[in-house]
């Protein structure tokens, strides 16, 4: 088992002009069932020493005992805030060419951003996000007009940013850590294990074709839904 990763408040009383380095990340992105689910996570410089020490990184290569605790952790001493994207309001994304699943993805990480900003005002920061595309750019601007974030030199995206940056990891560990909580709880409600949610468990795609048409927990658009296949084969839709 996993030794409890030991929680020590930052400070007592956090003060507002320290700088804060905010991570966005997200979970869920790929599966066929259950939420998609996106973190933010700001670090002050001693944050990000703990965040050192502990190896906090992408949330994929840590161990899911480790993780849930990561993430207690992290929670405990940092801000953080979550948005969970059910597989109805993804489904829609992804039919509306207007949407897509990047549009939805950036949406709620603009509104992640805002809340950040509306919770401290007063302190000096920097936001690196864990892009859904690959021209960050472009990305980084639509993120600072949605968010009204306007200082777009403080406002960083790149891919796979969570393997390089403490503050994207903790913030994919808070994200991910959410996820499998959320998808805890549904096993529980169908009353069997459904597996991790992702087109390559055979669990869940014994879930996907038995489900009904109406099944709020399934990503109808997601071509799995639609011909009983390989894994191997899984197309996910065009985003």
């Amino acid at each position: 088992m996993s030794r409890l990763i030991s929680i020590k408040p930052a400070r007592k009383s956090p003060r507002p002009e320290d700088f804060r380095y905010a991570g966005v990340d997200e979970a869920g992105r790929g599966p066929v069932v259950g939420p998609m689910v996106i973190a933010i996570c700001a670090l002050t410089g001693r944050d990000r020493r703990w965040c050192a020490v502990h190896n906090v990184t992408d949330s994929k290569l840590i161990p899911a005992a480790k993780r849930d605790n990561l993430a207690k952790a992290l929670k405990e001493r940092c801000w953080s805030s979550i948005r969970v994207i059910q597989p109805q309001e993804i489904d829609e994304a992804v039919r509306n060419r207007n949407v897509t699943l990047n549009g939805l993805e950036t949406k709620y990480m603009a509104e992640l951003i805002a809340e950040f900003k509306t919770s401290h005002p007063n302190s000096p920061a920097e936001i690196m996000v864990d892009a859904p595309v690959r021209r960050t750019l472009p990305f980084r601007q639509l993120l600072s007009y949605m968010s009204g974030w306007t200082d777009i030199n403080s406002l960083k995206a790149e891919n796979e940013a969570d393997l390089w940056h403490r503050h994207v990891g903790a913030a994919s560990i808070i994200a991910k850590a959410e996820r499998e909580k959320l998808m805890r709880k549904l096993c529980e409600s169908v009353g069997h294990n459904i597996g991790c949610g992702y087109p390559h468990d055979a669990l869940t795609l014994d879930y996907v074709r038995s489900a009904l048409p109406d099944d709020p927990n399934v990503r109808w658009s997601w071509s799995t839904t639609h011909i009983n296949q390989s894994p191997d084969n899984f197309i996910e839709p065009m985003i």
